[in-house]
């Protein structure tokens, strides 16, 4: 791939991060659930996040922008609790297209993930309009070869993993052709202080 390409396939979004221990246990989850719902891609437990914003392509002087002006407006902003509930789909309701892990309403994610809206709008980036649910991706297209998704099976699937804290926010960099795919650009902490 030439170095155009290259450039092509980056990508940055903001995301909350999991802790290591909610990665795995979503993980291990996930590899039972493999045997009854046939997607095709599952996602690497190390690529797991919520994402706040998808920036699509970027130079470095508008990453930098919208880094510093979030840093600004998270400074008083402390860590927060988070708790996973269920599993449901996006896409066609008999094939969809992506299987995504739940959580409970949170009005401080909501406010963190409004204060990255809109200081990416306001260092020039062109964003999804569409209403924000937070969930984290856990596997992409199902294989319709294996007929339709029991759905109703997995709405009934009560899992629930412990609450965790976000203690960050962060700017990743999507590398498609790596695995993970996912790499920490740079990072900001809430702390409150």
């Amino acid at each position: 791939m030439n170095r155009e390409g290259m450039i092509m396939n980056r990508h940055f979004f903001i995301a909350a991060p999991l802790p290591s221990d909610i990665k795995a246990a979503l993980k291990m989850r996930c590899e039972e659930m493999k045997k009854d719902f046939h997607f095709k891609r599952w996602v690497h437990q190390e690529d797991y996040h919520i994402t706040l914003a998808f920036l699509g392509h970027a130079d470095e002087e508008q990453l930098q922008d919208v880094m510093d002006e979030t840093r600004k407006n998270l400074l008083n902003v402390s860590p927060f609790e988070l708790k996973i509930q269920g599993f449901n789909t996006f896409g066609r309701k008999e094939y969809p297209r992506i299987l995504w892990v739940d959580l409970l309403e949170s009005q401080q994610l909501n406010f963190v993930r409004e204060i990255v809206y809109r200081d990416c709008m306001k260092a020039g980036f062109e964003l999804d309009k569409k209403p924000f649910t937070p969930h984290i991706t856990v596997a992409r297209k199902w294989d319709e070869a294996c007929g339709k998704i029991p759905l109703e099976a997995l709405l009934e699937e009560n899992f629930q993993l412990p609450k965790f804290l976000v203690e960050e926010v962060v700017l990743y960099e999507s590398k498609i052709e790596e695995t993970p795919k996912y790499h920490k650009k740079a990072v900001i902490r809430l702390d409150g202080q």
